[in-house]
């Protein structure tokens, strides 16, 4: 079973893990690790960076692929860094990974998208929504971190970039099932980084995974708001919104 959740809720359970004690850095290291194992790598690797920790688990991936023989390039677009992606950062320079601030992806084959996060709402400023263009005119597979970067992860709303993969860390968001994420994500993966939910979620059952109360029976238009109910999920928030993908 997959755990759909909100950004608030993927919030306050990272914040939580991380208070019981979990190196942040770990968790950082555990999404990059996830990216490595989602796919096969080979020919040329852009991984477009960011300022914040989606940028890091991007750097995490580059140290991967590197110690794997690898060869892949790290694309800054900010002088920016959260303390975890400055830390890894670090070690992609001691590494001697290339590392460019010019866009060219006219001879890329992987492109990493680690611009920007889930929590990510509104317009995209003007030189983001330039890069963004540019990675969805490339011809090349195109790989998302977390979430497209420019789509909000509660609604699925906003122009973002078009991903061939999504891979999600810890949890599915609503985003990512809502809103222009049909038209946005080609495949979408989830990895578990080992962060208990704290909060609202709602059920996704495989079709092998559906409990013996769900029978085959099971009306989703009639049943849908007491399977919400009984998870806790609030009529005003974003996992409610999924209620209209079961009608």
């Amino acid at each position: 079973m997959q755990k759909i959740i909100s950004v608030a809720t993927m919030r306050a359970s990272d914040a939580a893990e991380i208070a019981s004690g979990t190196d942040s850095k770990i968790l950082m290291y555990r999404a990059g690790l996830g990216l490595f194992r989602s796919h096969d790598w080979h020919g040329s690797i852009d991984i477009v960076a960011g300022s914040g920790n989606n940028a890091g688990d991007g750097y995490v991936l580059a140290l991967l692929l590197h110690d794997a023989g690898i060869p892949c390039r790290i694309i800054l677009t900010s002088e920016k860094f959260s303390p975890d992606g400055a830390y890894y950062f670090e070690k992609c320079q001691s590494a001697d990974i290339p590392i460019t601030r010019r866009i060219d992806f006219s001879h890329t084959d992987i492109i990493i998208d680690c611009l920007l996060g889930t929590g990510f709402q509104g317009e995209l400023r003007p030189h983001l929504r330039q890069i963004v263009e540019q990675i969805n005119a490339a011809h090349a597979f195109v790989i998302s971190v977390d979430i497209n970067s420019g789509m909000n992860g509660d609604t699925g709303e906003g122009f973002c970039v078009r991903s061939d993969l999504t891979v999600s860390i810890g949890m599915l968001k609503t985003g990512h099932l809502l809103g222009m994420a049909r038209n946005a994500i080609r495949k979408l993966y989830n990895y578990d980084i080992g962060i208990p939910c704290i909060g609202a979620y709602v059920p996704l059952y495989a079709p092998n995974e559906i409990p013996e109360e769900y029978s085959a029976d099971f009306s989703f238009p009639a049943q849908f708001d007491e399977v919400m109910d009984s998870v806790g999920i609030p009529d005003d928030s974003p996992e409610k919104r999924l209620q209209a993908y079961a009608h």
